[in-house]
C-alpha cells in the first residue's frame, strides 16, 4: 500500500452546475481520480505516521490557476476535499453523522 496520495495526471474538472457537481475528465484524468478514490478507501490510516489520532485521512484538489500541480483540476473547476469519514485510532464518524 502506498502511503502517499496518487495525486491527479490528465484532465480532470469537478464543477457546479445548475444540476449539481460535474465530474469530467479525459481518460487519464478519470483513472486518476478513480486511484486516488481508492487509495483514500484503501489507505490503513493508522500507518499514517503523521497523522494524529482521530483525525481522517484527506486529499485536497485544487483549480490550478495558472499552473498545473500535483493534486490540480481545470481552472474551471470548485476547490474540493476528498476525505474519510472514519477517524484514525477510533473508526468514528464526525458528530453531525447519526447511525441508523
Amino acid at each position: 500500500m502506498i502511503k502517499k496520495s496518487p495525486g491527479i495526471k490528465g484532465t480532470l474538472e469537478i464543477s457546479q452546475s445548475n444540476n449539481g457537481f460535474l465530474i469530467a475528465g479525459d481518460p487519464k484524468g478519470l483513472r486518476s481520480f478513480a486511484k486516488l478514490l481508492t487509495w483514500i478507501a484503501d489507505v490503513n490510516q493508522d500507518s499514517l505516521k503523521n497523522m494524529p489520532d482521530g483525525e481522517r485521512c484527506h486529499v485536497h484538489l485544487h483549480a490550478n490557476e495558472p499552473v498545473k500541480s500535483f493534486n490540480s483540476l481545470t481552472r474551471f473547476s470548485k476547490e474540493t476535499e476528498i476525505c474519510r469519514l472514519d477517524a484514525k485510532g477510533t473508526g468514528a464518524f464526525p458528530k453531525k453523522y447519526k447511525t441508523a
